[in-house]
């Protein structure tokens, strides 16, 4: 009994170091429940965070109805080991404007197709001069 017992816990263990660990610090597409259903199409995974500076970035490959906060983790000496990732999804109705970091309505935005055009040059939190 106690044979068959741990050998099925072995394999059990096994089996779930076999599987991929996900860094905590790895927030990336994680939305509540049925968010995925405000989407116009269905949900690209392709936006990665790794080699990108911190900031906001809107996510062109999903109509800028989702945004990603990346975040460069570094070492003791300043080399980045880790880059976190949060994933987000605008309202109803609304993209993400990558002109004001904000989830804004698609009328009032930039275009989606020039987002990228604007990666780091708006910092979070500083109010443009006009």
């Amino acid at each position: 009994m106690f044979k068959s017992v741990a050998i099925i816990l072995s394999a059990c263990v096994v089996g779930y170091l076999a599987l991929p660990q996900q860094s905590p610090n790895d927030q990336s597409y994680l939305f509540p429940d049925q968010a995925e259903t405000l989407l116009y199409t269905p949900l690209s995974l392709s936006f990665s965070c790794e080699a990108r500076e911190y900031g906001y970035y809107a996510d062109t490959d999903n109509n800028c109805q989702v945004f990603h906060i990346c975040l460069p983790i570094e070492d003791d000496i300043g080399n980045v080991i880790e880059t976190a990732q949060w994933s987000f999804i605008c309202g109803n109705g609304t993209i993400f404007d990558q002109q004001t970091l904000t989830c804004n309505y698609e009328q009032d935005s930039i275009p989606c197709d020039q987002a990228a055009s604007l990666y780091n040059t708006v910092e979070f939190g500083k109010i443009p001069d006009y």
